[in-house]
């Protein structure tokens, strides 16, 4: 996501677009000026890198699959960057801090038909989520009423879309992780019964979105400070996103990828759905299907088979 978003906000005209990371990230657009630090070890660095910016788009923190191999280093890191990067934002004088968090912050209220709200209180349930509720917690309290700063927080669903390069590692996730199947193997395999309602909302959605809460005219910012949920607000099963995945294959390729997945529950739970009215009112909802994100996805799969 900090690459696509990275590489969109470059072509916007007046943009300047300062990406900071671990280390180069040698497919970023030559427009983007990349600066390399570590945000826990290296505090001095974080706040020269925020010198002279307007926003800060926070993106950085453990995903799920280092939460689970790792819990306790997945909260400290997640945990130490946010402080060290909203500390830093405070003191440049950033305008607004953007905070991309988790829809999993609802984690006990996922069930049942329930419809999550901004208004529900989080109640999160492992550890990849715990630690993102503490920064958006973290992000709040650099808002001091004495800072220039305002915050925006964002709990995303699941995006789909085609990363920048095959060498972003995030394969896990499970729309890519059925495309590179597709492509690479000529079958699909799923974990899991398949099941599971998730909401999944198309990467460029998203990264549109993100565009949109950078500061203009300040008094006059496009999204007000706030917590926003950002989906599609369309409860899909794994299972049906696998069915997009099976459609996708066959009309590229003209082969449908058999899907092999465990017995299914006998009697399916029903769908939550996550509120997605509050972006919608500022006009803001999505636009791309996930279907479209889906034949992305695979096709970005099928160009770069040999190097997945």
């Amino acid at each position: 996501m900090g690459g696509r978003l990275s590489a969109d906000l470059a072509r916007e005209p007046g943009l300047v677009v300062r990406a900071v990371a671990r280390r180069p990230v040698p497919w970023l657009a030559p427009a983007v000026e990349q600066v390399v630090t570590d945000l826990i070890c290296d505090p001095v660095a974080v706040e020269n890198a925020c010198a002279g910016v307007d926003a800060v788009v926070h993106l950085a923190g453990a995903n799920e699959v280092a939460a689970a191999e790792d819990p306790d280093r997945a909260l400290s890191d997640t945990v130490i960057a946010t402080a060290h990067v909203a500390e830093a934002a405070r003191r440049a004088g950033v305008q607004r801090f953007v905070y991309v968090s988790t829809v999993h912050v609802y984690a006990a209220s996922m069930a049942n038909g329930t419809v999550l709200t901004e208004d529900l209180v989080p109640s999160p349930r492992h550890v990849y989520a715990i630690a993102r509720l503490a920064s958006e917690h973290l992000a709040a309290a650099a808002a001091t009423p004495a800072s220039s700063m305002d915050v925006v927080v964002f709990r995303l669903t699941n995006s789909v879309g085609a990363p920048l390069d095959p060498g972003v590692d995030r394969w896990s996730l499970v729309a890519n992780d059925l495309c590179r199947q597709a492509a690479t193997t000529g079958s699909l395999r799923l974990r899991t019964h398949g099941l599971q309602w998730r909401d999944f909302v198309a990467m460029a959605d998203v990264c549109r979105i993100l565009a949109a809460a950078m500061p203009g005219d300040r008094a006059h910012p496009c999204i007000p400070p706030g917590t926003y949920n950002l989906g599609s607000g369309e409860p899909m099963t794994v299972r049906q996103l696998a069915g997009l995945v099976q459609d996708a294959c066959e009309g590229a390729t003209g082969h449908r990828p058999p899907l092999v997945a465990p017995a299914p529950p006998a009697e399916a739970l029903p769908a939550y759905s996550v509120s997605v009215g509050r972006l919608a009112r500022l006009g803001l909802g999505a636009r791309t299907t996930v279907r479209s994100a889906v034949e992305e996805t695979l096709a970005f799969c099928l160009k770069h088979r040999g190097e997945l």
